[in-house]
């Protein structure tokens, strides 16, 4: 690991800062559960104290040659029954710790994965945002329940730490500065422990990562086939072994290095309790003390100076948690960008105008040169428009423009005269329905894979059937084992049923259309189905689109023929714009595509 692995102390008291926001989702998780720790965790300190005290009542009884008597009796009742709840309270608090970290856990996923929901596309694309992510998915539950754990213990010893401080003083002050001046070494190597704990996982999260991707890529259904037809496994657990042992590697050099500083620490302070310990043998000799008082402060050095280093350990285990908790705060702290304003105006329930982009520019996170540079472009109302152009010519990104999955870096796009921006962002994005080229195919039912287009816990099964029969997808629904009940996908069971591709389109087709959406955008909604079911499905489209505003996007040009409008989009610009029979006349663009196809798949004019 290069850098520096030692950490300002002003550093540190300013990562510490984040521990009452732990405590604060520990409470929240559950308040009776941490009570109860934190009341157990001091009785389980000060009970050490108590239970040794008892012990040199009992030494010295016996030394004092007192005999067997009532007072003895009592005496060892006591300490039993202060064990006996000792191991009552630790077992107790240790089940309310694994209750507290369970729930924990629950609430941090929910708010973590709630907050991601939240997040913009473009946070997504940068390596940045993903190791932000990954790290905040990595302290998920357990890291505030650590650094609760980690105060708490360091509380617990504290308490501990002070009742036999308190025996000590009594005996002799002095003994007290030297055993604090022995533990400066155990304060050092907490401290820089954790740091190097920190940055070096800080360091490995990308390493992390790509292993994990390999992992994926290794255990998909979605790479499966590739993977074992292009015999892809030996290279990729190469990889994955690769990275994997740079993780590995950074982390045993830091608890290699974490060990040696304890271990010199751990001498330092042995040799000064022992030296201690001398002092007050030579005084029990002297019977200047008791045998019951000797053995009390044997107890109380060795027991003190052990307490006081664990507490050091743990505060070193604190600062490390508490930075590692900094990542988890960080990501909750992005904001998404595409936002609406205080008072939004009502979106329409039904457009009657159009979607107007009014001198665009935007571009993608990074790259050298802008997707749509002025760009201008008018969507009717009531019109079915088709839109064309080659591979990367802007196609998706207008689709993702157009529902406000990015906003553009200049210009404006209107809905009937307003734009978008001011809209309520959900509001108006569910005036469309749309189905993507890359759609998800739902580990679901077949019933909540399309339910899921209108969130409905109970959907409408009239709705459902006419959404199918619209997409002509109620065939195939019905002939699978539990019709709309059949789970789809077997990541989650045996019983599960693989679909085609095909089939799989024809689904998410119908989860657009079940939405019910004024607006229609199809991007490719024909690509993965086969030509007899591509043909049934272009029949109905212009049934499907009447008296909406919709777009099909599409590679397929006997799909769009029957479009009202096609636009021909070239180098981010609108360059052709017409019916088929107008374009075609024209001898430009779009005749050059279509002949080109119509020559391959032997399509007439």
């Amino acid at each position: 690991m290069t850098g520096d692995s030692k950490l300002p102390i002003t550093t540190a008291l300013k990562s510490l800062r984040v521990i009452p926001k732990a405590v604060r989702l520990l409470w929240q998780a559950s308040s009776r559960d941490l009570s109860w720790v934190s009341v157990g965790t001091v009785l389980l300190g000060v009970s050490p104290v108590a239970v040794a005290f008892v012990a040199k009542l009992i030494i010295d009884h016996l030394a004092g040659g007192m005999g067997v008597g009532t007072r003895l009796w009592i005496l060892i009742a006591i300490e039993a029954g202060l064990l006996a709840a000792t191991g009552w309270i630790r077992h107790s608090t240790q089940a309310a710790q694994q209750i507290l970290r369970e729930r924990a856990w629950h609430l941090l996923s929910l708010k973590t994965m709630g907050h991601a929901a939240k997040l913009d596309l473009e946070f997504f694309e940068s390596p940045e945002s993903h190791d932000t992510l990954a790290k905040a998915q990595r302290e998920l539950g357990f890291r505030p329940m650590l650094m609760t754990f980690a105060l708490l213990s360091a509380a617990q010893d504290l308490v501990t730490v002070t009742s036999f401080i308190i025996v000590i003083l009594a005996f002799h002050p002095l003994l007290v500065l030297l055993l604090l001046f022995a533990l400066l070494p155990t304060l050092i190597a907490a401290r820089d422990a954790g740091f190097t704990n920190f940055s070096t996982y800080d360091m490995t999260t990308t390493d992390g990562r790509r292993a994990s991707y390999f992992d994926t890529l290794l255990t998909s259904d979605q790479t499966a086939k590739e993977v074992r037809l292009y015999n892809l496994a030996p290279g990729f657990l190469a990889q994955r072994e690769t990275y994997a042992f740079n993780v590995i590697q950074a982390r045993n050099e830091a608890a290699r290095k974490k060990a040696r500083a304890f271990s010199r620490a751990d001498v330092a302070s042995v040799l000064v309790q022992y030296l201690a310990l001398a002092f007050v043998a030579a005084q029990a000799a002297t019977q200047r003390i008791t045998i019951g008082d000797f053995t009390l402060l044997a107890l109380a050095l060795s027991r003190s100076r052990q307490q006081l280093s664990f507490a050091l350990t743990y505060l070193g285990e604190l600062l490390e948690h508490s930075l590692f908790f900094n990542d988890l705060t960080k990501f909750l702290a992005f904001k998404p960008k595409i936002t609406a304003p205080d008072n939004p105006p009502p979106v329409p329930s039904r457009p009657t105008g159009s979607i107007i982009f009014e001198d665009v520019t935007f571009s993608y996170l990074g790259a050298e040169e802008p997707v749509f540079r002025d760009f201008n472009l008018e969507l009717r109302a009531g019109e079915a428009t088709a839109l064309v152009g080659v591979n990367g010519a802007g196609k998706t990104t207008l689709v993702k423009l157009l529902t406000r999955l990015y906003d553009p870096q200049a210009g404006r796009i209107e809905l009937d005269g307003t734009d978008i921006r001011q809209f309520d962002l959900n509001d108006y994005r569910n005036l469309f329905g749309v189905i993507l080229q890359d759609f998800v195919q739902y580990q679901l039912t077949v019933r909540e894979n399309i339910a899921l287009a209108r969130g409905d816990i109970d959907p409408n099964q009239d709705w459902l059937e006419r959404a199918a029969r619209d997409a002509k997808s109620l065939e195939l629904i019905t002939a699978l084992p539990d019709g709309w009940n059949t789970q789809l996908g077997r990541q989650f069971g045996d019983g599960g049923r693989n679909l085609s591709g095909g089939e799989w389109q024809l689904i998410a087709l119908t989860r657009a259309l079940y939405r019910d959406a004024p607006i229609l955008i199809f991007d490719e909604p024909t690509a993965a189905l086969d030509a007899e079911a591509e043909a049934e499905l272009i029949q109905t489209y212009r049934d499907l689109t009447r008296g909406k505003l919709s777009l099909l996007i599409t590679h397929r040009f006997n799909t769009v023929k029957m479009a009202d409008r096609i636009l021909v989009l070239e180098g981010g610009k609108i360059i052709e714009d017409g019916t088929h029979a107008t374009l075609m006349s024209l001898h430009g663009r779009y005749r050059a595509m279509f002949t080109a196809q119509a020559q391959a798949y032997r399509l007439s004019p």
